[in-house]
């Protein structure tokens, strides 16, 4: 009787078991990292039936896990998501992270993006079997993508009413950053770190909602005067610019950040200093229901708007941090620590 062949061996790194199929001696994927581009075509999703289907990926998929778990050995399965291309306003919108849904993965094209709508858990020991691809090469892109991938389940869901407050704000913001020759697209962008809305007492209390817009600016961009002393007083000039007779603020956002563009050594400290708090009252102003709004939306916010403060990050109390909610605008800089 003819014998049957020995089984082969198996490739290094791995160990045969019971029955010839052949596993990993460890399930952690040495050389992987998150935001890897893996070639497949195909990845599991359930239909809103909740039967089984796949779900075609011709770019293949990205690799959405945190790096740590990708090489732990005790993990068994990951999550990938599709690897998709957008084309137009959709691309420059999504890479700004004003489409929270879709991150952008640089070294595939500037129009790559990994589709956190459909998103797939697979098993480590197929993933293997695959070689990667880097979708990001540098510390500051990786951290970037992490962000926004982990911003996407960890947002504050403001109430319906709110989040109708603050879509002109986003809007404006999300139009202007980026956009380096335009005075308040520099401002937000090298300028303001994080902007943060803080509800007194609770937002278990329910509306009316009493609200502030906390813009968080960087280190070394407001004047400091001596505490319990009074602020510094903007000059004669400004003055006249920035409020009319009954104290009320006249300019908009980007004539005001057209000043603070202008600011030299030689602008007074209360120039300085008036500059950002109205920069932070003319962003609060944006935030206003559209006209059409239900009463229970344009009833929302105590006294009809929103107060404001401006900080930077050091002076901002971690308490306070915790406190208050980072505004969804992920285009902006990191948001601070939680």
């Amino acid at each position: 009787m003819i014998e049957p062949p020995a089984p082969p061996e198996p490739p290094e790194g791995q160990q045969a078991e019971q029955g010839g199929l052949v596993q990993p001696a460890g399930l952690g994927l040495a050389g992987f990292q998150q935001a890897d581009i893996l070639k497949t075509e195909q990845i599991p999703c359930l239909s809103a039936t909740g039967e089984a289907s796949w779900l075609p990926t011709p770019e293949g998929v990205v690799i959405i896990s945190q790096t740590c778990d990708v090489v732990r050995d005790n993990k068994e399965y990951l999550q990938v998501a599709p690897l998709v291309r957008l084309q137009g306003n959709s691309a420059r919108q999504a890479a700004k992270g004003a489409m929270p849904g879709y991150v952008l993965v640089p070294e595939a094209g500037t129009n790559a993006f990994a589709d956190l709508d459909h998103v797939a858990t697979v098993s480590k020991q197929h993933l293997a079997l695959l070689v990667p691809q880097r979708g990001v090469t540098s510390t500051q892109d990786l951290r970037l993508f992490g962000m926004r991938v982990g911003r996407r389940y960890s947002r504050f869901a403001f109430p319906d009413a709110i989040s109708e407050w603050l879509q002109p704000l986003k809007g404006l913001v999300i139009e202007k950053s980026g956009r380096s020759a335009s005075a308040l697209g520099h401002v937000l962008d090298k300028g303001v770190e994080s902007l943060r809305l803080e509800c007194s007492p609770s937002w278990d209390n329910g509306a009316p909602y009493d609200l502030t817009l906390l813009v968080v600016v960087k280190a070394g961009l407001l004047p400091v005067h001596n505490e319990g002393e009074p602020p510094p007083s903007a000059s004669a000039t400004l003055a006249r610019w920035l409020w009319d007779a009954d104290g009320s603020l006249l300019r908009k956002p980007a004539p005001i950040a057209e000043k603070i563009v202008e600011v030299s050594p030689t602008t007074s400290l209360g120039d300085r200093l008036w500059l950002w708090e109205c920069f932070a009252e003319s962003l609060a102003a944006m935030c206003r229901p559209p006209a059409s709004a239900l009463p229970s939306v344009a009833n929302s916010v105590a006294g009809g708007e929103f107060s404001s403060e401006v900080a930077t990050a050091r002076e901002v109390a971690y308490e306070r941090i915790l406190r208050s909610e980072e505004i969804d605008l992920e285009h902006l800089s990191p948001p601070l620590p939680r």
